[in-house]
């Protein structure tokens, strides 16, 4: 197919991104119950509200808002409402997801631990997802260019389809191995931020009176979110932006860590300062 070719440095750096974003959240769970004995219910939950919530709730609310309203659609043509609405929705139903969870599917879970223990499932399964998933699709089609088989594959497909798949094609191809590696390195931001967010909305759940750090953490989200329209927006370098990321996850872990080591082992009715002292003091 018009001499395309995945070159061997793609190809590693596929598996690359793939391994890290698919055993950095094994790894983080194995070596958090091996140090804490903590119970895996509310990893598995985040496991499953992850995609419940980001996938096919909020997929369907933003195919819904897009078809109903043709305002809106026209917006997001462009790409700073789009990245907005992305990073709002995002915020909205992942956080969402995570008040319900632990409303329901965690309601007898009450140690500290828990958040944490969620958050690695909820970070975890989006990177096994996501990163996992990109990986493998990559490694799919290099595949079947390389071995000659996705000529048959599209043979059937019309002229500007199959002048659109190579386009695309091509793009995969241009892949290098840096790319790769700071795209498995954005999952640690990523599960760094779904950790902290999983603590705050946790805490909201369990102290009474502290159901203001659902807002909160939806705004976090949201405001997290938005740094994307750095590189697609502003064209910022992708090397410059995963610093940016990391630093505005760690920007919202540290005071989470300050709070959660004030926290008693079990949550339950007691009440705590809230975490919006502990931000507003770093």
């Amino acid at each position: 197919m018009e001499n395309i070719h995945f070159s061997a440095e793609t190809v590693i750096g596929a598996i690359a991104q793939g391994f890290i974003g698919v055993m950095l959240p094994i790894v983080l769970i194995v070596a958090w119950k091996l140090k804490t004995k903590a119970k895996l219910v509310p990893f598995w939950v985040g496991c499953l509200v992850f995609p419940v919530f980001a996938f096919i709730i909020e997929g369907s609310a933003a195919l819904g808002i897009t078809l109903i309203d043709k305002y809106t659609l026209g917006i997001l043509t462009k790409p700073l409402p789009l990245y907005l609405f992305s990073a709002a929705m995002a915020g909205i139903f992942e956080e969402t997801g995570r008040l319900i969870g632990m409303k329901t599917l965690m309601r007898k879970y009450k140690d500290k631990r828990d958040g944490i223990t969620y958050g690695i499932g909820h970070g975890g399964i989006e990177s096994i997802i996501i990163v996992g998933g990109a990986s493998f699709l990559t490694l799919f089609i290099a595949f079947l260019t390389n071995t000659g088989m996705l000529d048959t594959v599209t043979a059937q497909y019309s002229p500007a389809l199959k002048e659109m798949f190579i386009t695309n094609l091509k793009a995969m191809t241009g892949g290098r191995f840096a790319d790769y590696i700071l795209a498995g390195f954005e999952r640690v931001s990523a599960i760094i931020l779904h950790v902290s967010l999983s603590v705050i909305v946790f805490t909201g759940v369990r102290i009474k009176g502290r159901l203001c750090h659902y807002p909160l953490a939806v705004f976090l989200h949201f405001a997290a979110d938005c740094t994307v329209i750095l590189v697609h927006v502003f064209g910022m370098p992708l090397w410059l932006f995963e610093i940016i990321f990391f630093a505005a996850s760690v920007a919202v872990a540290v005071p989470t860590v300050i709070y959660y080591l004030r926290l008693p082992q079990i949550l339950g009715e007691e009440t705590a300062a809230p975490i919006q002292s502990d931000i507003q003091a770093q």
